[in-house]
């Protein structure tokens, strides 16, 4: 069959291979690659002689087994594996080598520093022993001490508040007047002093008396004074106040002070007590006298007393921080042509007042 043709002697208009119709927008709608086609089948349809260059051809099979040669080269082979596996074991073999030397050394280090931690510890034991042992050895030492002190004071007394003249005086003279208002027509025709003094320390320029300090020849004359002066607590003498008490060892009367707070508390409960020697308070409770003679002892001492807890300053050791000390008064600088002085005498703490 041929072609059928129009009665005009037209051919039929081919179909548009996408399916759309042409519009009189397609020229502005239409895609670069489209129009790029549509330029190359026109060109290609006006000259139908055209023929690809050589140089646009497709590889030869010869350059594919080139490549494919090139290619099988450059890949790893079973035996590129196995000598990489083999370095790889090389080196981890030998890195495990020197870890399991180094953790040999570090094994040995660490018996050797157990074996002397365990020896330093023994030292240690040993050490702590001996030091509680010369420690408490220590503390029997203080308080032998301080009781031969006291002992070596029995026979003084110490005056309170006696008038110091600002010139030389007769000490022993004004004791025993004073010891005469006191006892009256009991003095003893033989009182006499083994030595009398005023404290040793510089005069104070308010003009308060310094202590004055006697120790009696006799103990049984000394205990006659006290007994009588405990009877009043101030004795008026030469228009002063004075008081007497017992003279006592600083360490004495620093565990006095410290223990005040305990002192007071059984003066409030009208709970007796007395002091000891060597140093004890001793405390009077249901027909019982109960001792305080270290610090360690105070919280059972309280409870059995029924006193409230109290804090006690450790008159063994001593506070944490010191008292502070009355600065020591520089000497004065000597003058060419002027006389020479007498030196300025060492500044002691003077006791506290003890309780009697």
């Amino acid at each position: 069959m041929g072609r059928t043709k129009r009665p005009d002697g037209s051919q039929t208009p081919r179909s548009n291979p996408t399916g759309s119709q042409a519009g009189p927008m397609d020229e502005y709608l239409q895609t670069p690659a489209a129009a790029s086609r549509e330029q190359a089948g026109a060109t290609i349809a006006d000259s139908p002689h055209h023929v690809l260059p050589p140089e646009t051809a497709g590889p030869t099979l010869t350059d594919i087994s080139a490549d494919i040669r090139a290619l099988a080269a450059q890949m790893v082979t079973k035996t590129d594996l196995q000598t990489l596996s083999d370095d790889l074991h090389a080196a981890i073999r030998l890195e495990v080598t020197a870890l399991r030397a180094e953790m040999t050394t570090h094994n040995g280090r660490l018996q050797t520093l157990e074996g002397n931690m365990q020896e330093t510890m023994g030292r240690t034991g040993t050490t702590t022993t001996a030091v509680t042992r010369q420690g408490n050895m220590l503390l029997a030492l203080r308080r032998q001490t301080e009781d031969l002190d006291n002992r070596g004071r029995r026979s003084n007394i110490r005056v309170r508040g006696l008038p110091e003249p600002q010139t030389d005086e007769d000490i022993e003279a004004t004791l025993k007047a004073l010891f005469q208002t006191i006892l009256g027509e009991d003095l003893p025709a033989d009182l006499t002093f083994d030595r009398a003094h005023r404290a040793n320390r510089p005069r104070i320029p308010d003009g308060t008396p310094r202590d004055a300090i006697c120790c009696l020849h006799h103990y049984k004359h000394k205990e006659r004074i006290m007994q009588k002066a405990r009877t009043r607590p101030l004795w008026r003498f030469r228009g002063a106040d004075v008081a007497l008490f017992q003279d006592l060892s600083p360490l004495t009367l620093e565990a006095r002070r410290a223990l005040r707070p305990v002192t007071t508390l059984l003066r409030e409960r009208n709970i007796p007590y007395k002091w000891g020697f060597p140093f004890a308070l001793l405390a009077r409770y249901q027909n019982e006298w109960i001792p305080l003679r270290w610090p360690e002892e105070s919280p059972g001492f309280l409870h059995r007393l029924e006193l409230p807890p109290t804090e006690i300053t450790d008159w063994v050791l001593g506070p944490l921080e010191p008292r502070p000390r009355p600065p020591t008064p520089r000497p004065q600088r000597r003058r060419r042509g002027d006389s020479p002085r007498r030196p300025t005498a060492c500044r002691h703490l003077d006791p506290a007042e003890p309780e009697e």
